[in-house]
């Protein structure tokens, strides 16, 4: 049995899994809004969601556009999809945009009737992009990828969390330390 904790089509679905249960918190949130007591706790849990979206799926998009799709472009048969998936991400960090512009601009009463469309948007956004991936990238993946390239894909993902990929997490992949941001010295 594979080990799932090394397997990067696994942690790129698991963050799918957290990005659907932040999803739910985001429109929780945002239907405490109407709340005046809970007001203050829905803006705050708002912001830390946003604030979730903007700093872990932003790396989860690299992850896939730097490391995943690469690899994947030379198939005709998911190339156009993969075109599809990179414009679903910058139109995802545009809605999130937009989704922090309206909590910031709206701590008012229009925030209540703002921000459940907005939500509403992006939750329909996610879901396609999830649905796309799970049921034709990450299969196409697993029939074409041998195992040293899911290797590398999971090395790369480990190293711009600034765990290295291998061994002691303040080094990477070449056993040298990495800057900040997860980027290797020199050669």
């Amino acid at each position: 049995m594979p080990d799932d904790r090394n397997d990067p089509l696994e942690k790129l679905a698991a963050a799918h899994r957290s990005l659907e249960e932040n999803l739910n918190d985001l429109a929780r949130s945002a239907r405490s809004l109407g709340d005046p007591r809970g007001r203050a706790a829905a803006l705050e849990g708002l912001s830390c969601v946003v604030a979730y979206f903007e700093r872990s799926m932003s790396r989860h998009q690299e992850d896939e556009e730097r490391s995943l799709f690469p690899r994947l472009a030379v198939l005709e048969s998911v190339a156009p999809t993969l075109d599809r998936l990179r414009q679903e991400h910058k139109a995802q960090r545009r809605a999130l945009d937009e989704l922090r512009a309206a909590i910031e601009r709206d701590g008012g009463a229009d925030a209540a009737e703002a921000l459940p469309p907005l939500i509403d948007g992006l939750r329909a956004a996610y879901q396609r992009y999830v649905a796309c991936e799970e049921q034709e990238v990450f299969p196409a993946a697993r029939r074409f990828l041998q195992a040293s390239a899911m290797h590398s894909i999971m090395n790369e993902m480990e190293t711009r969390r600034g765990r290295g990929g291998q061994g002691n997490p303040a080094k990477g992949i070449s056993g040298r330390p990495s800057r900040p941001g997860g980027m290797r010295r020199g050669p």
